[in-house]
């Protein structure tokens, strides 16, 4: 391990890390105020106090939700814990500092250099350290664990395209591995790869997403009647397409176009992933012979159109709730190989959900759901189309793919409270 720390840090030199080099990356990217502080130059904080010490690294966004579901759990039994949040993005940033105002520490990532982490560790000092997702950055595990922080690996995955690049560097990822106290992953596919890259296979546990905690609680605060009356759908069944991608506007409208044949009042909403995309879809629709509207288009006072068969979604923030209207769902993205999209959504719903077959970046989501019979993939036009009349045909058969979607959110619903937990085993040791 340490002859691959020193040829790391050799390539980092190499790599422009440098003083200079940092200095002029943030003058050319318009970002002068970042440079300080990912240098672990956190001059604007208090020096760490005398209580209890964690610090939570997520990456982005989707890690900082996660980080607010753990940090909830985390207070609920321990009040007094000085809680520190890093993001390594600008956007992840921006999210927490919305979250955590006048709870948290709000911290840039420091620079992957010994100098930059001894800074940020002065400042912070923690206890423990909890990687929200698998980030492996050898000089700062090195460091905090040289000093007695307990390293934890939560919400963990390693996707079948990383892995092959973690295969690359094993010595130094395994010495990465190595460090943490646990390791608990997403999936079991995930922990079979921790293990093959060097975990310690008796740290490595399987608990499920916490990117999901708190979904069912969301979904249950919103209220789909002013959706409702701007659709004005009476007793016609709604579908949704949503986070739909370029690519995918054959297969999704002529497969509901087919379903319009022994469904005929059935309304499509296609919410696209990109809302500027909108007017594609509506030439797309309109050339089908499906009669389309915009939502902007629409207002309780000026609803859809009794023959308006597809209204496309040009507005951000709706798909959610639009789920809630749902008689059955299709997730865009993955009829095209772009990852697929979150299909927790709809499922926290009750909505049975189908999707293509790529749905790499929501892999673990997908085969939970699978598992227990609560999603469908499809692999064309045709296939959707089948699925989407089966659903609206046999209204047993989709409330009993509702019930087992409903079991599997709730059941994952348990992740952050697990990672809060080995926290606090954590502190505790």
């Amino acid at each position: 391990m340490r002859k691959s720390l020193i040829a790391y840090n050799l390539a980092l030199g190499l790599a422009g890390t440098t003083l200079p080099g940092l200095w002029l990356g943030s003058r050319l990217a318009r970002r002068w105020g970042e440079l300080w502080p990912r240098l672990g130059l956190y001059r604007d904080q208090a020096p760490a106090g005398e209580g209890p010490r964690v610090w939570l690294q997520a990456v982005s966004v989707g890690e900082v939700a996660v980080a607010q579901a753990v940090a909830q759990e985390l207070w609920a039994q321990r009040p007094e814990i000085e809680l520190s949040v890093s993001s390594s993005t600008a956007k992840g940033l921006e999210r927490a500092a919305e979250l955590f105002a006048g709870k948290a520490r709000v911290l840039p990532f420091p620079l992957e250099a010994p100098w930059a982490v001894a800074g940020a560790w002065q400042r912070v000092r923690p206890q423990v350290y909890a990687s929200l997702e698998t980030e492996l950055w050898p000089n700062f595990l090195a460091w905090l664990d040289h000093r007695g922080c307990e390293l934890l690996l939560l919400n963990g995955r390693i996707s079948p395209r990383s892995f092959p690049r973690y295969m690359k560097a094993r010595p130094l990822v395994a010495g990465c591995l190595e460090r943490f106290a646990l390791l608990s992953m997403i999936g079991p596919e995930d922990a079979e790869r921790a293990v093959s890259l060097g975990a310690p296979p008796e740290r490595v546990r399987v608990e499920g997403n916490a990117k999901y905690a708190g979904l069912a609680q969301r979904v249950a605060a919103l209220d789909p009647a002013s959706l409702a009356q701007r659709l004005a759908l009476g007793q016609a069944p709604l579908l949704v397409a949503g986070s739909v991608r370029s690519g995918e506007e054959q297969a999704v409208l002529g497969a509901f176009k087919k379903v319009l044949e022994n469904h005929p009042t059935a309304v499509l909403a296609v919410a696209p992933r990109h809302v500027e995309k909108s007017p594609r879809w509506l030439a797309e629709a309109r050339s089908l012979g499906l009669s389309a509207q915009a939502w902007s288009e629409l207002s309780p006072e000026k609803p859809r159109r009794a023959d308006t068969k597809v209204v496309v979604v040009d507005a951000m923030g709706q798909l959610l709730t639009l789920y809630g209207l749902a008689k059955a769902a299709f997730v865009g993205a993955s009829l095209v190989p772009l990852g697929g999209q979150n299909p927790m959504e709809p499922a926290a719903w009750g909505v049975p959900v189908a999707y293509g077959p790529d749905m790499a970046d929501f892999k673990d989501a997908a085969q939970a759901l699978e598992r227990e019979g609560a999603s469908q993939i499809t692999i064309n036009a045709e296939e959707l189309a089948a699925w989407f009349g089966e659903m609206l045909s046999q209204p047993e058969r989709a409330a009993q793919m509702g019930r087992a979607a409903r079991t599997v959110v709730a059941g994952w619903s348990g992740a952050a409270q697990a990672a809060a937990g080995h926290i606090l085993d954590a502190l505790a040791r």
